[in-house]
Formats: C-alpha cells, structure tokens, sequence
C-alpha cells in the first residue's frame, strides 16, 4: 500500500511539474516610445493588447500575447496614426520589444 501511495505522489508531483513548465511558454511584449511626442494610445491585435498614454523615452510593462499574426495601431496625441503588425510563433517563449523612433521607424526586437 506504501508503494502505491508513493507512485501515485511521484506522478502528481511531475504532472504539475509539467503544468507549470507548459504555462511558461509563449511570449511577452512591451512598447518603447523614442517617437517625438507622447503615444495616446498602442493597439495590438483587436484590442488584445492595448497601452495608453505612453509618454516619450518610455517603456511600458511586459504583457503576455499568444501564438498569431497581430496588427499594431499606434496613434499619437495629436492623432497621426502609424501601423505594423507583429507576428508571435507557436512555438518557443521569449520577450519582444516594440519600438518607435523619431523617424517614424518601426521596429521589433527580440530579446
């Protein structure tokens, strides 16, 4: 009976072993603004992600996006709008960083 209870305390300690190590997965992403005025609002996806009011030379906090091919939408204080788009793999886990510049140039880095 000792060594039933055994195994079955071994399987359980490995199944949520696993769980946690299959909740770690996929990736994070956050938005830095180098632009030349404050963001009013970044849009990822349909509303999946959205940060406001974003000041300038600032980094939002990391948010967790699934697997997808998602458009990004940043429109600024006075309204001009940019767009991009981020794609997320379905496998692999790692943080990215979405970034703009004084040039209106978009980029993602991964991290």
């Amino acid at each position: 009976m000792r060594m039933r209870n055994s195994k079955i305390t071994y399987f359980f300690l490995f199944f949520i072993s696993l769980l946690f190590a299959a909740c770690d997965k996929g990736y994070q992403v956050r938005f830095t603004n180098f632009y030349i005025e404050p963001m009013d609002s970044v849009v990822i996806g349909n509303n999946k992600i959205v940060y406001k009011n974003v000041a300038l030379e600032t980094t939002t906090e990391y948010m967790k996006l699934t697997n997808g091919k998602y458009h990004i939408t940043f429109t600024t204080k006075t309204k001009k709008k940019f767009y991009s788009s981020i794609y997320i793999p379905k496998s692999g886990s790692g943080n990215r960083t979405i970034q703009i510049d004084a040039i209106e140039q978009i980029g993602i880095f991964e991290e």
